[in-house]
């Protein structure tokens, strides 16, 4: 895939608002599928659709805590703190504070 080819992918992913949203919510803290569903009102299948978009772009990754009081395993998805994009970390946080404060009203 050429360069060209790969940063409009990218700019097709971020063009969808909620995976816009996914990733301002992940880059200012971790966060679990349930949180993430929860915040941004969407079903569970449509969130994995939406996460394995941003994990095949590189945008999202995850990794696996172990509840000790559930005794479960789960996924929390985060930016990459490597990934480089022209969008202004500020303007991610400025972002997932919006929806945060949003869901408490």
């Amino acid at each position: 895939m050429s360069t060209a080819e790969r940063l409009a992918e990218l700019f097709k992913a971020l063009s969808n608002p909620i995976r816009l949203k996914i990733l301002a919510l992940c880059y200012t803290r971790e966060r679990t599928s349930r949180e993430l569903r929860e915040v941004l009102g969407i079903s569970k299948p449509l969130l994995i659709a939406h996460l394995r978009k941003l994990m095949e772009l590189g945008l999202i990754e995850y990794r696996v805590v172990f509840d000790e009081e559930r005794v479960v395993a789960m996924k929390v998805y985060r930016t990459p703190r490597n990934l480089r994009l022209c969008i202004d970390g500020n303007l991610l946080s400025k972002i997932a504070k919006e929806i945060e404060e949003s869901d408490r009203t």
